[in-house]
């Protein structure tokens, strides 16, 4: 009699886990559009995305406010970087965990790399605990709680994936510099990358153009640049 409790006791946390597992994976949706909007006057600082353009499957995440640096001593260590995509995996009113898109957050002491996961366990808004994504006994509590924002983000990996990313990378001596990073299937790494630079002037507003896309500048100043991605022309 026992041993058939047990058995079901079993059964029923596998099922709780793969309807757990299930619910998150339906909220798994394609998204197609870019940010900012055509139209819409923004300001970029140097290093960030001055505009992405994105097809992608995206499914429930978060995006982390800080590092994470972790030595798991002779498992190995965790770093995981300050705005880095994170999929959940398990989602409940009780208990968040994510793990990493990328999968080189985690590499044990054979250098070997995998992924790494967080988990909120009183879901207060701060992930509390850190493990190695598929090892057990890695788990270990932060010293300090690291905050998130909860989001979608991309599922990383799959067919028909594909984001195109134009980074500010500062304007001087007449020259307007920006990156180009084109990810295709895999969201973690950019398959394509373009350092692109544009002759500017002192005079706004000005506009520049590449390939189908063409911007008008607004202004420079301490705040960044100003700028506005103009429609298609139809």
């Amino acid at each position: 009699m026992r041993s058939n409790i047990g058995t079901r006791i079993a059964a029923a946390a596998l099922l709780a886990a793969s309807v757990a597992g299930a619910a998150v994976a339906q909220l798994a949706h394609r998204e197609v559009g870019q940010k900012p909007e055509a139209g819409v006057d923004s300001v970029v600082t140097i290093g960030s995305p001055l505009l992405k353009r994105y097809n992608m499957i995206v499914v429930p995440g978060v995006i982390l406010e800080r590092d994470v640096d972790v030595d798991l001593g002779m498992q190995g260590d965790v770093r995981i970087s300050a705005g880095s995509p994170m999929k959940a995996e398990t989602d409940t009113p009780k208990k968040l965990r994510v793990c990493t898109v990328a999968k080189d957050t985690y590499t044990n002491m054979m250098n070997q790399t995998g992924g790494a996961c967080l988990t909120d366990r009183d879901r207060d808004g701060t992930f509390d605990s850190v493990s190695a994504q598929s090892i057990m006994g890695t788990t270990k509590l932060l010293k300090e709680p690291v905050p998130y924002t909860v989001t979608g983000v991309p599922e990383g990996f799959g067919e028909n994936n594909h984001q195109a990313v134009l980074i500010y990378q500062g304007a001087s001596a007449g020259t307007l510099r920006l990156s180009y990073r084109e990810f295709s299937n895999d969201m973690a790494r950019p398959a394509f990358t373009e350092d692109l630079s544009f002759p500017i002037t002192g005079t706004y507003p000005q506009t520049v153009t590449w390939r189908d896309t063409k911007i008008t500048l607004l202004g420079l100043g301490g705040d960044g640049l100003r700028y506005r991605v103009e429609a298609a022309a139809k």
